[in-house]
C-alpha cells in the first residue's frame, strides 16, 4: 500500500487536485512551476527514507466563527491528499453510520438539512407533531480530541502501513497529548471517525431511529421526553469516557412543537406536516456585521467592491436553501443603504431578524403619516388620554 500512496501517478494526481482553487498562491506557484521534477523528487525521498513532514504554520479564521486553523505547506498537501484519496479515506468510511454526514463524498450540510427534514416527515407521518428533541453540541471539539483515541481508530480501521503514515503525519504536525486544529483533510477524518463507535451505539444498543451527527453536533428525535432524557443521558456517558465536554448552552432536550436550530436553520413543524426552514437569525446578524466591515474597506480602497458582492451572493446562495425570501430582501436594502453612506446598525435594523417583522415601524405609524396626520400640540396640563382623544377626533374629521 504504501508503494501505491508514494508512487508518481498517485502524488501527480494528488497534486492536479490541491492546485484547484490556489494557483494564485506563491508557494503554490512556485511548486507548480517544476511541478513534474517536485513530484519526482517527493518520490525518491519515500523511496529512500529522507522524506520529512513539513511544519505548518496558525492562521486565523474568522467564519463561521473565530478559531485557529493550520496552513501547510503545498508539498505536504499533495502527500497527505494521496494518503487520504488511496487508503485513509475509503477504509474508514466504509462502516460508518447513514446519519454520519460531515466531510464526505455525497454527503455535507445539504445532505444533513435534507435528511432533517425527511426524517421529521417520516416521523409525522406515523406520530404527528408530538415528539422530543435531544441535541448535544460538543464543547471544542477538535481542540480536546486526544491523540491517542484517534491514533488507536485508525489503526483499528486501517492497515498497517496506512496507520502508520497517518499516525507519523499527526505527530509531527501536532505536539502534546490533546488537541487538532482544522485544515488538512486528515484532521477531517479524524474528527468524523473519533465518534462512529457511538453512532453505532445509539442506533444499534439505544435503538434510535432518527439521529443525525454532523461531525460535534448530534440531532436526536423520539417519541417521549423520557426516551429524550434517556439518550441524551447516555450520550453525556460516552462523551466522558473520550475526555469530551458538552457545550450546555447548545446542548438541551426541547418539544418538537416548539421548533429547533440545526446547522444554522431554524426548522419547525406545523400540524399540517409542512417543515419551514429559516435562517437562523445568528446568521443575519454575522452578515451584516461583515458587510459593515466590507463595505468600510471597500470605501477605503481597500477591497474591491466586486468582493463584496461576490460574498453577499455567497451568503444569499446558502439562505436559499431556506423560507428566507423577506431576509435576503432587507439584507439587500440594508448594503444599499451602507453604500450611500446612510446611518446603519441601529437598535431597530439590528434586531430585524427571519422574517418575523421585528424592529420595522408599526403599519398603522406608517400609513398614519402617509395621509398626513400629525399629533396636535398641547400645553402640560393635557393628559395623554386627551391627546389620543383629540388624534382620533381628527381622524374621523371630527
Amino acid at each position: 500500500m504504501k508503494d501505491h500512496i508514494t508512487s508518481y501517478d498517485s502524488l501527480y494526481e494528488s497534486m492536479l487536485k490541491c492546485k484547484n482553487g490556489v494557483t494564485w498562491k506563491p508557494s503554490v506557484k512556485s511548486f507548480l512551476l517544476n511541478g513534474e521534477e517536485n513530484i519526482l523528487r517527493m518520490k525518491h525521498q519515500h523511496q529512500d527514507g529522507t522524506w520529512k513532514n513539513g511544519k505548518p504554520k496558525t492562521v486565523l479564521i474568522t467564519y463561521p466563527k473565530r478559531r485557529e486553523a493550520l496552513s501547510i505547506p503545498f508539498k505536504d498537501r499533495v502527500y497527505q491528499r494521496s494518503i487520504n484519496d488511496n487508503s485513509l479515506y475509503p477504509q474508514m468510511t466504509k462502516g460508518f453510520t447513514y446519519s454520519n454526514c460531515a466531510c464526505q463524498t455525497g454527503k455535507g450540510t445539504d445532505f444533513a438539512r435534507a435528511l432533517v427534514k425527511k426524517y421529521l416527515w417520516n416521523y409525522y407521518c406515523r406520530y404527528g407533531t408530538k415528539g422530543w428533541i435531544a441535541q448535544v453540541d460538543i464543547h471544542g471539539y477538535y481542540l480536546n480530541m486526544r491523540h491517542s483515541d484517534v491514533e488507536r481508530q485508525i489503526r483499528n480501521l486501517t492497515d498497517k502501513d496506512t496507520a502508520e503514515m497517518s499516525c507519523g503525519v499527526l505527530r509531527d504536525q501536532y505536539a502534546g497529548e490533546t488537541g487538532y486544529n482544522p485544515g488538512s483533510q486528515m484532521v477531517q477524518i479524524a474528527g468524523i471517525s473519533l465518534l462512529d463507535p457511538l453512532d453505532h451505539y445509539i442506533k444499534e444498543q439505544l435503538h434510535v431511529k432518527y439521529n443525525i451527527r454532523y461531525m460535534d453536533d448530534f440531532w436526536i428525535l423520539v417519541k417521549t421526553r423520557k426516551q429524550a432524557e434517556r439518550v441524551f443521558g447516555e450520550i453525556m456517558k460516552q462523551l466522558q469516557i473520550y475526555g469530551l465536554k458538552a457545550n450546555k448552552k447548545k446542548s438541551h432536550i426541547t418539544p418538537l412543537e416548539k421548533g429547533f436550530t440545526f446547522l444554522g436553520f431554524d426548522y419547525r413543524l406545523t400540524e399540517t406536516g409542512r417543515i419551514i426552514m429559516t435562517l437562523n437569525s445568528d446568521s443575519v446578524k454575522h452578515e451584516r456585521k461583515t458587510l459593515v466591515r466590507m463595505v468600510h474597506k471597500s470605501q477605503r480602497g481597500e477591497l474591491e467592491p466586486e468582493k463584496v458582492d461576490e460574498h453577499h451572493n455567497s451568503w444569499e446562495n446558502n439562505a436559499d436553501k431556506g423560507n428566507s425570501y423577506k431576509v435576503k430582501q432587507r439584507t439587500q436594502k440594508y448594503l444599499k443603504q451602507l453604500r450611500k453612506g446612510e446611518e446603519h446598525g441601529s437598535k431597530k435594523n439590528d434586531s430585524d431578524t427571519c422574517g418575523n417583522g421585528r424592529g420595522r415601524e408599526p403599519q398603522s405609524n406608517r400609513r398614519k403619516a402617509e395621509k398626513g396626520y400629525r399629533k396636535p400640540e398641547s400645553d402640560n396640563s393635557v393628559s395623554g388620554s386627551n391627546d389620543r382623544c383629540l388624534y382620533s377626533r381628527r381622524n374621523r374629521g371630527g
